[in-house]
């Protein structure tokens, strides 16, 4: 995640991959996502909500991105947003913009954007408020802009412009207004603020109660300063003491620089108000408390939070006897393998801090005034790379989702007394792996198979520590669960070892004596800590101790594993890895309560892309890049065993996809399933004989004529759980949108579009739809509970979704 901002209105802008969510951190009482902003094609970098003179809620947003752009985002009227103006024009990746209505209410917007083609531009909205555009390129030279700030300078609407750059130093640019009517002139450079002894990474500005400009910086010298801009009569010097956090006192010079502002040159001065050191690692981010409007006006609190590389946050504030500056609030994480945090934010009423990490996380603290302390609260979470796979647990009470970011996790509803609006979260986070996941399969309730870019299949199995508090968070009766009954041996948790990839079991916490000096009690090897949750797990919690213990390790594939699926009663599992021969496209069978190799299955030239058991366990269907598809059949031996058989297989030379078959589903009742491939085409092929006995080998035809979508690649598929008339089939597209279908032989009907605001901006990996239709624990259906289904689907923009779709009403 590159930037996270937070408007007086409660709501927060992050970012991930192309897309801007937009999320209500304080929505039920913690969080949810409201708007996902689609407009940029790479990476978004920067996203903050444009803000007011007169500090009102920020009802616009400006984004930028590695596509070269800027966008500014706007209401449409109908509680969403839409790009109003699409600032084109610098000719690299656009990596900061910020924005600010100059005079009170919307007023004229002034946009600033930083690119790493070395220029910052100056973007300025008509009055007619048709376009927007560029009115001043401010160049470089070779240097870069690593961080800035619009402010206004004191006692006047002129803009002042704060730029960070690879130099050490902060450029101080100055609008020049000439005439009394407040045309506004060029921006021009009127000092350079010099100190910090490494890149300025942070700029923050807030005015103080008596009208001065105050500018906190943030370097990766590990240190925060705080500048104090103010008006200076007829430019007399000033002197000012300057307490440092260490409480030495110094008395530095003010520097002076003049702007024209209405016709008239008007003097400032800018001095040293502190030096913040507290941080033992780069300071990302800096951002100063909201201001406080009472029944006596505005007013500005002098607290500034910082967040760094060293795990912490710091809410700083001066001293009220002395006036140093001094750390008030340590916030922060403890182990884990997290990397700091990369910025921060106040909420607006300011007792609530918002922070994300380098690995996308999302980390909140409120103020408790019962306790008098900041502690950890609920809030959304996710991937941080793209979603390659989901698998719902056999009942439906949770989803498990594999990702890019090397992580399996968790996701299922809180259910709490009194809350009618029952919200996902991430409740466990089973596997953080050394390599890219690439499948999953779930055997059972507690129990699941993941293969990553290694050979190795790996099992996992549940610790009693989250059975305990998945039964607490999720309202779920632990007398009724009888797999977990059947789990009073397991551990209670797992840990991972240093350069370890395995989690390994721990039974009881292990503690070490004060005492025991030894240097292997330095670093022990289990950092698992029980922890009893009735709400869902913090960030530190779920890196830590939530992990699942390993049970196996399953090796015998010559290549990195690419597809994995399990039987439905959880008995057998079927992998495949990636292949460019028959040997390695081999599937491979193995029993899951011995984990033996029971049988290799060959069919394939090429990678198998994908595997699926249908409902009934008789039959394994595989798809692969070969163009051709192939249907396993389970036989019985002479000995009461059984085997899969090849019943039948399509042809890549006359069969009805010309492209690589992506995806397969089965219908509900095992009688049909479909294929989809790059080429666009959705093909349905059913049984030739229904009564054909169990004992032959059963025959798969073509069924009806083949859904042909031009231009489009299909990369996912899914069948409605239940029978339903006609059938209800899900397509998941590469350009990232979701179409449902109703399908009876010969007959193709669309009836849902999922665009890139309700489905995914990027490529649609896998689609699998909530076991059984009908209200669950966690709904509310306002229509028959014959007609509820739940559609889940993850994709390569990061995200993993769960929309709700009234079968009556399609």
């Amino acid at each position: 995640m590159a930037s996270l901002a937070l408007t007086d209105s409660s709501q927060l802008t992050s970012n991930s991959q192309h897309l801007e969510f937009l999320i209500c951190p304080q929505y039920a009482g913690s969080g949810k996502i409201l708007h996902t902003l689609c407009q940029h094609t790479a990476r978004v970098n920067s996203a903050k909500w444009v803000r007011h003179a007169d500090k009102s809620p920020g009802i616009e947003l400006v984004s930028a991105s590695s596509d070269g752009t800027a966008v500014v985002w706007s209401e449409d009227g109908v509680g969403g947003y839409s790009p109003s103006a699409v600032l084109q024009g610098h000719e690299s990746t656009v990596t900061l913009a910020d924005g600010r209505y100059v005079s009170d209410g919307r007023g004229p917007l002034i946009v600033v954007t930083a690119s790493v083609d070395s220029t910052v531009r100056i973007w300025r909205r008509t009055e007619q408020g048709d376009a927007t555009v560029c009115t001043q390129i401010l160049g470089l030279g070779t240097g870069l802009c690593l961080s800035l700030s619009l402010g206004l300078l004191p006692a006047s609407q002129a803009l002042l412009l704060a730029c960070g750059t690879d130099d050490f130093r902060i450029q101080l640019f100055a609008e020049n207004i000439e005439s009394e009517d407040q045309t506004p002139n060029e921006m021009v450079k009127v000092d350079c603020l010099t100190g910090h002894e490494d890149w300025v990474r942070a700029l923050d500005f807030a005015t103080d109660d008596c009208g001065d400009l105050l500018l906190a910086s943030g370097a990766q010298d590990s240190m925060v300063r705080l500048w104090r801009i103010s008006a200076s009569a007829g430019g007399a010097v000033k002197r000012r003491v300057c307490e440092l956090a260490a409480g030495e006192d110094i008395l530095p010079q003010e520097r002076m620089f003049s702007a024209t502002i209405g016709g008239e040159t008007r003097h400032f001065a800018v001095s040293l108000e502190s030096v913040l050191a507290g941080h033992e690692g780069w300071v990302y981010g800096v951002n100063w408390r909201p201001s406080v409007t009472g029944d006596d006006g505005s007013r500005q609190p002098l607290s500034l939070l910082s967040s760094s590389l060293d795990k912490t946050l710091v809410l700083w504030a001066p001293d009220e006897q002395s006036g140093v500056w001094l750390d008030a609030v340590r916030l922060g994480e403890v182990g884990g393998n997290t990397l700091g945090f990369y910025g921060a934010k106040f909420s607006p009423d300011g007792n609530s801090v918002m922070a994300h990490g380098y690995q996308g996380s999302l980390h909140r603290w409120r103020y408790s005034q019962e306790q008098s302390s900041w502690i950890p609260d609920v809030t959304v979470g996710g991937h941080f790379a793209g979603v390659v796979d989901l698998a719902w647990e056999p009942g439906g009470q949770f989803l498990m989702s594999a990702g890019s970011d090397q992580t399996t996790r968790l996701h299922a509803p809180w259910v709490r007394p009194g809350v009618s609006q029952v919200m996902w979260y991430e409740l466990a986070r089973p596997q953080v792996h050394g390599y890219d996941m690439a499948c999953l399969a779930l055997l059972s309730r507690y129990r699941f198979v993941s293969g990553a870019e290694e050979k190795v299949s790996r099992a996992f199995q549940a610790p009693n520590n989250f059975v305990s508090n998945f039964h607490r968070i999720c309202g779920l009766d632990p007398e009724s669960d009888l797999e977990a009954t059947a789990m009073r041996s397991t551990p209670h948790g797992a840990s991972v070892p240093a350069l370890g990839l395995s989690n390994k079991a721990v039974y009881e916490t292990q503690e070490v004596l004060l005492d025991d000096r030894h240097v292997k009690n330095e670093y022990p090897e289990a950092y698992f800590v029980p922890v009893e949750m009735t709400e869902p797990p913090t960030e530190e919690n779920l890196v830590q101790n939530t992990l699942w213990p390993e049970v196996q390790k399953l090796y015998g594939h010559g290549y990195e594993l690419y597809s994995l699926a399990a039987r439905p009663d959880g008995r057998l599992l079927a992998s495949a890895c990636k292949a460019t021969d028959a040997q390695h496209a081999a599937i491979l069978l193995w029993r899951t309560d011995s984990w033996k190799q029971v049988d290799r299955l060959t069919s394939h030239q090429l990678t198998v892309t994908q595997l699926s058991f249908s409902p009934d366990s008789l039959y394994l269907l595989s798809v692969s890049r070969d163009r051709r598809w192939t249907v396993f059949q389970e036989q019985q031996n002479p000995d009461g065993s059984s085997r899969y058989q090849t019943a039948c297989t399509s042809s890549k030379t006359t069969g009805v996809h010309s492209r690589i078959i992506w995806c397969c589903a089965w219908s509900h009742d095992s009688r049909y399933f479909a294929t989809g491939s790059r080429d666009g085409k959705v093909a349905v092929w059913g049984k030739e004989d229904d009564r054909a006995p169990s004992d032959q080998l059963v025959q798969f035809c073509l069924s009806g004529v083949p859904l042909q979508l031009p231009g489009e690649s299909v990369s996912a598929l899914a069948f409605a759980p239940e029978l339903t008339s006609p059938r209800i089939l899900a397509v998941g597209l590469d350009r990232g949108e979701i179409l449902l279908y109703k399908w009876s032989p010969g007959s193709w009907e669309k009836s849902l579009h999922l665009d890139s605001s309700c489905a995914h901006h990027l490529t649609v990996k896998r689609l699998s739809f909530r076991p059984g239709i009908g209200a669950t624990s966690d709904t509310k259906d306002k229509y028959s509970a014959s007609s509820f289904a739940q559609l889940a689907s993850c994709g390569s923009d990061h995200t993993v979704k769960i929309n709700s779709i009234y079968l009556d009403k399609l």
